[in-house]
C-alpha cells in the first residue's frame, strides 16, 4: 500500500531507531499493540445489559460500569463508580473520586491516581493508589496487598496480606493477614484491629493501639526522615503535574489540530531533521531572550520570548510523546490515543529509571520542539498530514483493478423499467443505453427494443407532465415523444376517444413513436 507519493528521501533506517530510541521505556510495562477497544466519550456506561468481553481503554468526563467488563480496564477519567464486576484489572488516573460499591467487583488489580478513592466492594488481587484519601470501608476487601501513598489512609475491612505504603496518616480498624510496614507521620490502631504479623513503621511519635486490638507480630519503631512531609507533598505534585500534562497535551492537540498533526508526523517521517531543528531552537531560543533583554526597545519581545519558552518547557515534548504512543498503538487510537499512550510510557520513564529519566525528558523536549517548529511551516504551506498519523482502514489501495468500472447512474430507460416492475437482473448495459438512446430518439431501435417496448405492461397513470413518462404508455404507444425541454404524456383525449369512447382520430404513426416507418 502506497497511501500517498512521497517528495522526501527514505529515512526509514534513522525514523525506526530515533523511534525505538525512545520507546525503549516501554519494555518494563505491557506491550499496548493488541488493544482490543479504544473509546474517547463524555460520559462511559457499561451497562447491565450490554456486557463488553474484551479490554477497554477510555477517556472521558465521568465512567460507571454496572455491568460485566470481561477483561482489563484502563481508564483517564473524572469520577469512576464500580457497580459491576470487572474479571481483569482497573487502572484509573482520575481527577475525581474512584468508589467500588457494595456489588462491585474486580477480579484482577485496582491500579491508579485520583483524588479519592473508597472500596465498599471487593478487589481480588492487589491494591496500589495514590490520593490524598483511600479508604477501605468495613464491608470492603483487597484479596492480597495493599500499597497505599497519600494524605490519609483508612483500613476497616480486610486486607489478604501485606499493608505497605508512606502516607501522613494511617488508621487501622481492620484486619491484615500479613504485615504492615508503611511510614507515617501518624499510626493508629482501632478496636478492630487484627493484624496476623509484625508491625514496622516510621513516624515521629509513637503509634496510638486501642487495648481491644490484636496484633500477632512485634511492633517495631524507626525514626522516620526529616524530608517525610516534603516526600509526600513531592509524590502527590507529580502526579497532579502529569495529570495537568496530560489535560494541557489534549488541549492543545485539539486547539492546534492542523499543526499539532503535522508536527507530530514531521517526528515520524523526519526524526533527524526534527532534532536538529529542535536542537536549534532550544540553543537558540535563550539567546536571543538575552539579546532582546539588554536593550529596551527589545524588552517586551523579550518577555513574549520567556513566555513561549515557558510554554515549550511543558508542552514541548507532546509532539515526540504523541509519535511514541503512534508507534506503540501500531497507529491505533488515533491522535490523542497516541498521545496518552506515549505519555504515560514516557513518564513511567522518567519516574521509574533515576539515572535515564532526565534524559529521556531532553529528548522528547528536544524533538518534540523541532516537530513544532516543523509542524507550523507546514501547516502555514498547507502540506498534508502525513499519512503515518492515518489508521489503516482509511489507507486506500494504489493501484485501481484492472476490471473495476464505475457505478453508472440509472438512466431514463432503467428507470422506466423499474417503474413497469420489469426484471433487471437480465438487462446488460448495451441494452440500457440503446434503449436511452431510443427514448432520446437520436437512434433507432432494433426489433428487439421494439419487443421490448410492446411487450412492456403496466398503468397508465403518470401523475404530472413534468415527472417522468410512465412504461407502460410507451409499451401501449401512449406517448408521441420524450424531448429534453418536457415529457408529453397523451391522455384519453390524445388518444382520440371522446367522452362516449368513441375513437374518432385516425392512429397514431410510427413518426411519432419516433420509429422507423
Amino acid at each position: 500500500m502506497t497511501p500517498f507519493p512521497s517528495k522526501h528521501k527514505s529515512v526509514a533506517l534513522p525514523r525506526r531507531f530515533a523511534i525505538g530510541f525512545i520507546a525503549i521505556v516501554a519494555i518494563a510495562v505491557p506491550s499496548m499493540s493488541t488493544l482490543a477497544s479504544i473509546v474517547t466519550t463524555d460520559i462511559f456506561i457499561v451497562r447491565e445489559e450490554q456486557p463488553l468481553g474484551e479490554d477497554v481503554y477510555v477517556t472521558s468526563v465521568s465512567g460507571r460500569v454496572e455491568g460485566v467488563i470481561d477483561g482489563d480496564l484502563t481508564i483517564f477519567t473524572g469520577n469512576l463508580v464500580i457497580t459491576g464486576r470487572v474479571t481483569g484489572s482497573v487502572t484509573v488516573f482520575s481527577s475525581g473520586s474512584v468508589v467500588v460499591e457494595p456489588t462491585g467487583r474486580v477480579d484482577g488489580s485496582l491500579r491508579g491516581a485520583a483524588a479519592s478513592v473508597t472500596i465498599d466492594g471487593r478487589v481480588g488481587d492487589d491494591v496500589f493508589l495514590t490520593a490524598p484519601s483511600v479508604v477501605i470501608e468495613e464491608i470492603g476487601s483487597i484479596g492480597r496487598d495493599a500499597v497505599i501513598f497519600g494524605g490519609t489512609g483508612r483500613i476497616e475491612g480486610s486486607v489478604g496480606r501485606d499493608v505497605r505504603g508512606r502516607t501522613i496518616r494511617l488508621v487501622v480498624d481492620g484486619s491484615v493477614g500479613g504485615d504492615l510496614d508503611v511510614a507515617t507521620q501518624k499510626l493508629e490502631f482501632g478496636p478492630q484491629a487484627d493484624i496476623d504479623k509484625d508491625v514496622l513503621y516510621r513516624s515521629p511519635v509513637e503509634a496510638s493501639i486501642a487495648e481491644d486490638a490484636r496484633i500477632g507480630g512485634t511492633v517495631t519503631r524507626l525514626p522516620t526522615q526529616s524530608n517525610f512531609v516534603y516526600g509526600i507533598m513531592l509524590a502527590l505534585a507529580n502526579v497532579v503535574g502529569f495529570l495537568g500534562f496530560v489535560v494541557a497535551g489534549l488541549a492543545l492537540l485539539w486547539a492546534m489540530r492542523r499543526t499539532g498533526s503535522r508536527a507530530v508526523g514531521a517526528v515520524l517521517t523526519r526524526p533527524v531533521r526534527s532534532f536538529l531543528v529542535g536542537v536549534l531552537a532550544v540553543v537558540v531560543l535563550p539567546v536571543l531572550i538575552a539579546v532582546l533583554g539588554i536593550t529596551l526597545v527589545g524588552l517586551p519581545l523579550a518577555f513574549i520570548g520567556v513566555l513561549l519558552g515557558a510554554a515549550l518547557f511543558v508542552v514541548g515534548p507532546v509532539p515526540a510523546i504523541t509519535a511514541l504512543g503512534n508507534r506503540v498503538l501500531l497507529r491505533r487510537g488515533g491522535l490523542f490515543g497516541a498521545f496518552l499512550a506515549g505519555a504515560i510510557l514516557w513518564r513511567l520513564g522518567i519516574w521509574f529509571v533515576p539515572v535515564v529519566g532526565g534524559f529521556l525528558y531532553a529528548i522528547g523536549l528536544v524533538w518534540g520542539v523541532g516537530g513544532w517548529v516543523l509542524g507550523a511551516i507546514a501547516a502555514r504551506r498547507g502540506d498534508p498530514i502525513p499519512v503515518e498519523l492515518l489508521p489503516q482502514a482509511m489507507i486506500a489501495e494504489s493501484e485501481i483493478p484492472p476490471d473495476w468500472d464505475p457505478p453508472r447512474a440509472p438512466g431514463r430507460a432503467v428507470a422506466v423499467a423499474t417503474h413497469a416492475g420489469l426484471p433487471q437482473d437480465d438487462q446488460t448495459l448495451e441494452e440500457d443505453i440503446e434503449l436511452e438512446e431510443v427514448a432520446d430518439g437520436s437512434s433507432d431501435p432494433s426489433e428487439e427494443s421494439i419487443a421490448f417496448f410492446r411487450d412492456a405492461e403496466g398503468d397508465n397513470t403518470p401523475e404530472s407532465v413534468d415527472d417522468e413518462a410512465d412504461v407502460s404508455d410507451i409499451a401501449e404507444g401512449d406517448v408521441v415523444t420524450n424531448t429534453a425541454e418536457e415529457d408529453v404524456v397523451i391522455d384519453d383525449e390524445v388518444r382520440g376517444q371522446d367522452e362516449e369512447g368513441d375513437d374518432d382520430r385516425p392512429p397514431p404513426s410510427a413518426d411519432s413513436w419516433g420509429l422507423p416507418g
